[in-house]
């Protein structure tokens, strides 16, 4: 068997920075996997969806000509076309010159197979290199796969794909697949994997494939540093230097280090990507690893609650990402309806006759220590702390409103005493807890519609509170040190992070309505 590498570090791995690599980086990039003697090099999308020339999406073949290797080049230059996806038609292209790329990776659904096939034959008729592509290649039954080979034998693409969208198909999975394909398609034509990370299977099945005996060649797809989204992909620098010492050694790692050190890791200190648990959890039960990322960026779930939402998915969503189920079964998870009157009974009898101080785990709660026990040691008001305690603030009150945070102070709150903890009716806390009902003191906006915040603001409200003094309500920033203290600290979502400010911003106007908000310490929302 013949193996070859395929890179799609610009393409793939541009899932995770909004493919905005720099059209220098992209230069270089491409010029080092060149160096590297990567034999095959993916440059990115050719879409409708472009947006500067810093990103690694083309409208044109001219516009992947203009950032390829000036000097003569021994690698294949491909670029994808996603049916569904912001796709550029085929009709567009200008004919094969030489001069650009040489091959188009088509990829498509099973619904979309005959369109593929059209689309297939105008690339090919135009002079380029075909790789098709089916997504979810694991979803098809034997039958299914075999008459898509049919399809191919007719069609006589460069290349044909077995697709791990979702990363969850194990060894004899992948094995199984590759020995139907390879007794019944056209020899000349080359099986390509793409693996994803999921079960952090994308290494050894590669391994699988490329001791398979056969005289059809194999390409595999890579990424530098496994670049993609979730759980990424099969890291280049793995690859490589596998094939280097098992089958013939004529990669230079060096390079692909080099594209690393001096470009992936500046990438890879401001996003995440790679290997996690939930990511496994989403594998395991054949679901889109974006439900698994939805779940995990509400970061107020245990594992074990993200398990049991992903396997309430139906069977018809699985494979295919719904990002309003997902909202809706996240909100029915957390809700558990409950009549709280007895509970905002308890509250009112607390806070009668007292000023209110909401305590928020911002930085300003170590920066401004002095001022905020100033007005507790002055004004005595009844403190109230969102999703965290800390004797040091003398807090007369806990609200929780998050599995993962209850998990971690539950035994904190006992240690302390005389801490009363207020409850949100999607937690389980013991019977000495006030609960308040979890669906009513959220908001309509599915990004912040459980914010802690937000959601204490909203008992109070219906407490008939009219003033209250806020404290630690920083918001957060795109670099570390959003907490007063790491202990705290959770995983920012680099990407929301602005539009979740601006649209707590609003909640909080809306709320200032019926309660006057007093900010003691610095605020983005003031």
């Amino acid at each position: 068997m013949s193996t070859q590498i395929l890179d799609c570090t610009l393409r793939d791995g541009g899932y995770i920075n909004d493919w905005r690599f720099g059209k220098k980086t992209i230069i270089s990039i491409l010029d080092r996997l060149e160096r590297a003697n990567i034999d095959i090099i993916e440059c990115g999308f050719l879409t409708r969806m472009v947006k500067d020339e810093a990103c690694s999406l083309f409208n044109d073949i001219a516009q992947i000509e203009a950032v390829l290797p000036k000097k003569e080049r021994t690698a294949m230059y491909v670029a994808m076309i996603a049916i569904g996806e912001k796709e550029l038609h085929p009709s567009e292209l200008s004919p094969y010159d030489g001069k650009s790329i040489e091959g188009i990776r088509l990829t498509f659904h099973k619904e979309e197979i005959d369109q593929a096939i059209q689309w297939a034959d105008i690339i090919m008729e135009k002079g380029y290199k075909v790789f098709m592509q089916p997504v979810g290649t694991g979803f098809y039954s034997d039958i299914e796969l075999l008459q898509l080979v049919e399809k191919m034998n007719a069609l006589q693409p460069y290349a044909f794909y077995i697709v791990d969208t979702l990363g969850s198909m194990y060894r004899n999975e992948v094995s199984h697949r590759f020995y139907l394909i390879d007794g019944n398609m056209r020899p000349e034509i080359r099986l390509g994997f793409h693996g994803h990370n999921n079960l952090q299977l994308a290494f050894s099945n590669a391994q699988i494939l490329g001791k398979i005996q056969t005289k059809r060649t194999l390409i595999l797809d890579s990424s530098v540093n496994g670049m993609g989204r979730g759980a990424g992909n099969l890291p280049t620098e793995l690859i490589t230097q596998y094939i280097n010492k098992n089958i013939a050694s004529r990669y230079d790692v060096t390079m692909v280090m080099d594209i690393y050190d001096e470009f992936i890791s500046s990438i890879r200190k401001e996003f995440e990507w790679g290997y996690s648990v939930p990511y496994h959890i989403a594998a395991s039960n054949v679901c889109h690893p974006n439900y698994a990322a939805y779940l995990i960026n509400k970061q107020t779930l245990t594992m074990k609650d993200i398990e049991k939402i992903i396997q309430s998915i139906p069977g018809e969503y699985k494979i295919l990402y719904d990002q309003k189920l997902i909202e809706q079964l996240y909100a029915k998870y957390q809700s558990n309806k409950i009549d709280d009157s007895a509970a905002i009974r308890e509250i009112i009898k607390w806070i009668r006759g007292k000023k209110i101080l909401l305590l928020a785990p911002g930085k300003s709660l170590a920066s401004d220590y002095d001022s905020i026990m100033q007005f507790i040691d002055v004004e005595e008001p009844f403190v109230i702390s969102t999703n965290f305690v800390d004797a040091r603030y003398r807090m007369n009150a806990c609200f929780v409103s998050n599995h993962k945070r209850m998990d971690i102070i539950e035994q904190e709150i006992r240690y302390i005493g005389g801490i009363r903890t207020i409850l949100t009716s999607n937690i389980s806390g013991g019977d000495d807890c006030v609960y308040v009902d979890y669906a009513r003191y959220t908001n309509q906006d599915a990004m912040i519609s459980d914010n802690a915040g937000l959601m204490l603001l909203n008992v109070l409200r219906r407490c008939g509170v009219q003033k209250v003094y806020l404290a630690g309500f920083d918001g957060f920033y795109s670099h570390n040190g959003n907490y007063y203290t790491e202990e705290l600290s959770l995983q920012v979502n680099e990407a929301e992070v602005y539009e979740k400010q601006s649209r707590i911003r609003r909640q909080l106007k809306e709320l200032s309505q019926d309660i006057e908000l007093c900010f003691l310490t610095p605020s983005v929302y003031e």
